[in-house]
């Protein structure tokens, strides 16, 4: 009976419901809370991480600024003074240096530059004259970022080359098997894809240094400037192949630039600075036979600067074209010459002009040595026949800083002598040439293994043959180099020493930078 009684009892217990249905509320109760609770400090965690990331990406784009400032000071400085590590940029000071880094000082307090609701301190690696790291550290609120760029400089100027061509004919820019020291620069504006803008065979190639030139040329010539590479200071002449439009072709033994050979008396640099091909390479020897440290495979990189090639047919300073501002601007206040169609041993002594000003004196000598021209200013040259300077087996030195215009459009200016800058070329002699039609060097009879040296433009064609080297530049629409692998030489210094009236003599200077990222302090 008891235990009939206790077993009614749990079962009692067991079916009973009551309060079931609070328990059930509250769990649930505690649940919503609980989610709710959770949803609230996801949402208050996603603001916040928002509101950091929002933070984070205005220090970036606030770090940002500050190297777009500094690339803006970078380029108005070295227009001015072309050294970037002489302890200022564009007037502001350099200090405080950290870890090879230079504060710039903005003339702001502690260097922070406020920008917006943010700040940023901006500091530069000086690398070289010409090439720095810049690293700008951008602030907002409690964010921080910091960006890092190299950066590097190039003065662009269509005689800061060995060659510059314009665009070519019959298929090409430059035509014939020559060796180049320094830059070419082929626009090539009337080429196809297809259409080969250089062929280099045999040894004809690219080189960036001066090794085997002819010592009447080398004594005559400043120093080259020097670069340190692969852990040697070595001369070089800066060289880039650019071609705009056309293929480059390779074959034989023909290179762009040599393999690098540490040591060396002197020690130069072989490889070239840089490689800009938009249509790229043809030939069979292109994996061996191309040096450059950039590569192969990049584009032409100064479309967007607008290097154009200086037509006498392009209107000037208000006048229809450039070579009538030549005729206007130097028929009166410069010197003509009329009846005078050859400077050579068989040319009378005549003197025209005024010493100091546009000057033009020629006593001839005896024997291999004819004579020391002296050229100054501008001299128009008027004559049917075009200008003669030379004859085969004549070494004739020059003096002074002078251009010779050719007046007239239909006729050539030709040179057969040895032509040499009696003391250096371009520092303190420099001569220039301007033919409205053709420039001839070592096209005559006798003419074998000649040393020239000048400033060369001609607007439609340029032509150097034999084993003739030459120290200077070219600017002409089409180059015919022969077949007997003549030689030119790029002079870095030409560019601020050209003589006066050459075509295109504008600078541009054009910042590079690389290795944009982001780095930790």
């Amino acid at each position: 009976m008891k235990k009939d009684c206790k077993n009614n009892v749990i079962k009692n217990l067991l079916s009973n419901q009551k309060g079931m249905a609070l328990l059930t509320t509250l769990i649930f109760v505690f649940v919503l809370v609980a989610f709710g609770v959770s949803l609230l400090i996801m949402t208050s965690n996603d603001t916040k991480l928002s509101t950091l990331q929002r933070d984070s990406t205005k220090a970036f784009y606030i770090a940002e600024a500050g190297v777009e400032r500094t690339l803006y000071n970078l380029k108005k400085d070295f227009e001015s003074s072309e050294d970037w590590s002489d302890g200022d940029i564009n007037g502001y000071t350099l200090s405080n240096q950290e870890n090879e880094f230079w504060k710039i000082n903005y003339n702001s307090p502690g260097y922070e530059v406020s920008f917006g609701d943010g700040t940023y301190i901006v500091a530069l690696k000086i690398n070289s004259s010409d090439y720095v790291t810049i690293k700008s550290k951008g602030k907002y609120d409690n964010s921080v970022r910091y960006v890092q760029v190299d950066v590097k400089i190039e003065k662009l100027s269509i005689w800061d080359n060995a060659i510059c061509g314009g665009g070519g004919t019959a298929g090409a820019v430059i035509n014939g098997n020559a060796e180049f020291r320094g830059s070419l620069h082929l626009l090539g504006e009337g080429l196809s894809s297809s259409d080969i803008a250089i062929d280099l065979g045999g040894t004809a190639g690219v080189g960036n240094n001066y090794k085997d030139m002819d010592t009447d040329l080398l004594n005559r010539v400043p120093d080259l400037p020097k670069t340190t590479f692969n852990g040697e200071e070595v001369d070089f002449l800066n060289a880039k192949l650019r071609v705009k439009h056309g293929q480059v072709k390779l074959s034989g033994n023909a290179h762009i630039g040599k393999p690098d050979v540490p040591g060396g008396d002197p020690l130069i640099k072989e490889t070239l600075q840089g490689v800009y091909v938009t249509d790229g390479f043809i030939g069979g020897v292109l994996d061996n036979n191309v040096h450059s440290d950039n590569g192969m495979e990049n584009e032409y990189d100064l479309g967007g600067v607008g290097i154009v090639f200086p037509s006498l047919d392009d209107p000037y300073e208000g006048y229809d074209t450039y070579f009538e501002y030549l005729k206007d601007e130097y028929e009166d206040n410069a010197l003509q010459i009329t009846g005078i169609s050859e400077i050579s041993a068989n040319t009378p002594s005549f003197e025209k002009g005024i010493i100091g000003g546009n000057y033009i004196k020629w006593v001839p000598g005896t024997g291999p040595d004819p004579g020391i021209p002296t050229i100054e200013g501008i001299i128009w040259v008027d004559n049917v026949d075009g200008l003669v300077i030379g004859e085969a087996g004549e070494t004739i030195k020059f003096d002074g800083k002078g251009t010779l215009v050719s007046a007239n459009s239909e006729a050539d200016i030709s040179i057969h002598g040895h032509l040499l800058a009696n003391v250096t070329f371009p520092t303190t002699d420099s001569l220039g040439f301007i033919s409205a039609h053709d420039i001839n060097i070592a096209t005559g009879t006798g003419d074998a293994n000649l040393n020239i040296m000048g400033a060369f433009y001609a607007e439609n064609k340029i032509t150097m043959a034999k084993q003739t080297e030459l120290v200077g530049t070219f600017v002409s629409d089409y180059i015919y180099m022969g077949v007997n692998v003549p030689k030119i030489y790029q002079v870095p210094t030409l560019v601020d020493n050209l003589p006066p009236g050459m075509p295109g003599a504008t600078i541009t200077y054009f910042i590079y930078t690389s290795n944009w990222h982001e780095v930790h302090e």
